[in-house]
């Protein structure tokens, strides 16, 4: 297969589907949270990451030379591609994030800070442009002042 082909899996989904995706499953995420649905609530927000990820690619030509020969179902590798883009400051974001991930999953019962991991998903949302800069701002000003 050529390093063609592999791009153009990553385009299956047009950007906008995957903005749709991506704004609905953080929607998803916090209203299951909130219900104290802990497991599908955290993988309602990794997969608003993961269409973040794609809605981001499909938009910028840009990224094309970052990610030849990465598969285009590791998540990992595209979101380290896009930290060499320049997308991301820190590439151990996503690790942080999928590791709280897996280990929600794992065990049901380990315990975080739902606000924290809301504002590291906006931001990540953020920078992959699916949450619009000013409305993450005011996100967390709002959750300072309460």
């Amino acid at each position: 297969m050529s390093d063609d082909n592999l791009i153009d899996v990553i385009k299956l989904m047009d950007a906008r589907t995957a903005l749709i995706c991506a704004r609905l499953n953080l929607r998803g995420g916090k209203r299951r949270l909130q219900r104290g649905h802990t497991v599908s609530g955290i993988a309602a927000l990794y997969d608003s990451v993961l269409f973040g990820i794609r809605y981001y690619i499909a938009r910028h030509k840009r990224c094309d030379s970052f990610l030849e020969n990465i598969d285009p179902w590791d998540a990992m590798s595209l979101f380290q591609a896009l930290t060499r883009a320049g997308v991301f400051d820190d590439p151990l974001v996503f690790n942080h994030f999928s590791w709280l991930v897996e280990r929600v999953c794992w065990q049901e019962s380990y315990s975080f800070d739902m606000d924290v991991i809301l504002v590291e998903v906006e931001e990540i949302l953020t920078r992959l442009q699916v949450i619009p800069f000013n409305e993450n701002i005011v996100r967390k000003k709002s959750r300072i002042s309460h």
